[in-house]
């Protein structure tokens, strides 16, 4: 598997700033994460970056989640532009902090699998699963305009708006038939 950056373990070390990873205590884990997403890797402008597909934490946003190669934390091997991965990442300085090995799983023939020592595989569908228990969220980015929130005129504000003014209409005629009851 051809891979976009070395691995930088041997040099960097890990800072107890540095995110960790652990399946067994997953609600802290993604406490240590702005973001986890099912996407691609991709090259944008030169640098790697991950394409998302589904936002499983964080808020979605349209566009690549360009990753910082700076931290000093362990980080992962990036695997070659296309394939799909489930990481969480960092947010750090406008970028997002290179995934550490056990943040990144790389999804093949519907398998996901870190780089962590040991690695440690599960189905995709188990870890995604997993994961939405703990966050709540599973995020659909739209592909087109079509598919974004819209207000349906006819059959949600009309009938609202027509309501509000039918209850309108029977509190001024109550209000009218109680000051002819009570004038004052």
């Amino acid at each position: 598997m051809a891979t976009l950056a070395p691995n930088l373990g041997d040099t960097a070390r890990a800072h107890e700033d540095c995110p960790h990873f652990d399946l067994d205590n997953l609600r802290v884990a993604l406490e240590d994460f702005d973001v986890v997403v099912v996407g691609e890797v991709a090259m944008v402008d030169g640098a790697p970056a991950i394409e998302p597909e589904v936002y499983l934490k964080g808020s979605a946003v349209t566009g690549a989640l360009a990753l910082d190669d700076a931290s000093e934390c362990d980080r992962a091997d990036l695997p070659a532009a296309g394939t799909r991965v489930v990481v969480a990442l960092r947010r750090e300085a406008g970028a997002f902090q290179w995934p550490v090995p056990a943040a990144l799983f790389v999804v093949e023939g519907g398998t996901a699998t870190n780089g962590a020592e040991p690695p440690l595989s599960l189905p995709e569908d188990d870890l995604v699963s997993r994961i939405r228990e703990v966050s709540g969220q599973y995020a659909v980015l739209a592909t087109d305009p079509s598919e974004g929130a819209s207000v349906n005129w006819l059959g949600v504000v009309l009938p609202v708006a027509l309501a509000a003014a039918l209850i309108l209409g029977i509190a001024l005629v109550l209000l009218r038939i109680w000051h002819r009851i009570e004038p004052e």
